[in-house]
């Protein structure tokens, strides 16, 4: 109402809102918390979510049970951020 007093008054036919989860080079978060022990991360798909599901919910029972998962998830731990953008990686493609 303060931003666009004029579309204060209008009736609401329908609608959808919702968040997009997004890190800064638009890939997810999957890995084991360093400072937390036991705490284990898998977040940020935003629309990739749902496709994604199975694989990362196998991941993650990986690093869950200590063994190591199908698919190497090294470079989606969130310590990619700590201090060096330079080695980001932006996603490339969406299958």
């Amino acid at each position: 109402m303060r931003r666009a007093p004029t579309l204060a008054g209008l009736e609401a036919k329908n609608g959808w809102a919702g968040l997009y989860e997004m890190t800064p080079d638009r890939n997810a978060l999957i890995g084991r918390a360093g400072e937390v022990s036991g705490f284990l991360y898998a977040t940020g798909f935003s629309g990739h979510g749902f496709l994604q599901a199975p694989a990362v919910g196998e991941i993650v029972r990986d690093l869950y049970l200590d063994r190591t998962p199908f698919i190497d998830v090294g470079p989606l731990s969130a310590a990619r951020f700590e201090g060096h953008a330079a080695a980001v990686r932006p996603e490339a493609h969406i299958i």
